[in-house]
């Protein structure tokens, strides 16, 4: 019988909150396993147990690894009871977490990293727009319902159905704001959790880091508005130099207003201050009425 190929260590998201810097800093470790490929989606499918051979095969030859990595961060955006911000009606699939404990085990390492979640769905709304779903008129308080722009910032209902499902010590939570400023004091806490030493990861400078898909976007606030610096040039800029961006439509960029960061604001009033309770940390990094100054 061959070596056991499943994943056992999973980012589960948020979107836009630092997780593709979080999964190449892991897999610069010896007995980490990360496919080529970071974000597989696999448990997002509404039948995913049909592609089981195709998934596993991306994971060929990694059986003697201590972790094998998927760093899905669609993972975190799970269902809710309040559908004041999604579609429906939803698509029916298995629920993520359960899917996750059926298929990969009880044991399964979950990781999740989160970011301001006004601040993150500006992210996620120029996201869109590079994915070509969006218009130049479109803002983000007149899709509150859209891509899971808002949903997913819900963090404490999302992380719960997670916590319902592994046991606490399976389930850790960091944030960006503070990942960010100590990048290798943070990935030692996670080794520590895995049982590696983090000494043995080794990080090629070299490289440019792809480590976020909109890191290469140029946002200017002009004390107005959050856009595109040069607009329209730079989206055929990025269109022309780099593959990401081939689904961008060739139009002037949406911007962010003023009244979206505030409708924001107003719809996570409540999320904020529960995550406070819940993650006394979040009390430093995040304020309750962010501005647009502040992305």
């Amino acid at each position: 019988m061959g070596l056991d190929v499943r994943p056992n260590l999973i980012i589960a998201g948020a979107q836009k909150a630092g997780t593709t810097t979080l999964a190449t800093r892991l897999a610069a470790h010896p007995h980490i396993f990360m496919p080529p490929e970071k974000e597989l989606n696999f448990f997002s499918k509404n039948q995913w147990y049909m592609e089981i051979d195709s998934y596993l095969r991306r994971y060929a030859n990694s059986g003697n690894y201590a972790y094998r990595l998927d760093a899905t961060p669609g993972y975190l955006w799970t269902e809710r009871d309040d559908n004041r911000f999604v579609q429906l009606p939803r698509p029916v699939k298995p629920p993520i977490p359960e899917s996750i404990k059926s298929f990969l085990g009880i044991e399964t390492k979950i990781l999740v990293i989160l970011r301001h979640p006004s601040l993150r769905a500006i992210s996620a709304f120029f996201h869109q727009f590079r994915m070509g779903r969006l218009k130049t008129s479109d803002r983000i308080r007149n899709l509150p319902k859209k891509f899971g722009i808002v949903d997913i910032g819900f963090y404490s209902d999302h992380i719960e159905n997670y916590r319902s499902v592994f046991s606490q010590d399976q389930v850790r939570v960091f944030f960006l704001e503070q990942y960010g400023k100590d990048k290798p004091y943070f990935d030692s806490q996670i080794f520590g959790w895995l049982g590696l030493d983090a000494d043995l990861a080794v990080h090629d400078t070299s490289k440019k880091s792809k480590e976020d898909s909109n890191a290469n976007f140029r946002i200017t606030y002009d004390g107005g508005v959050l856009a595109f610096q040069d607009g329209i040039e730079q989206v055929r800029r990025l269109k022309a130099s780099d593959g990401r961006y081939k689904k961008m439509l060739e139009i002037e960029p949406p911007v962010v207003e003023p009244e979206d960061i505030e409708f924001l604001n107003r719809v996570y009033a409540g999320e904020i201050l529960r995550m406070h309770a819940l993650y006394p940390d979040t009390v430093d990094i995040w304020g309750t009425s962010p501005t647009l100054a502040d992305y």
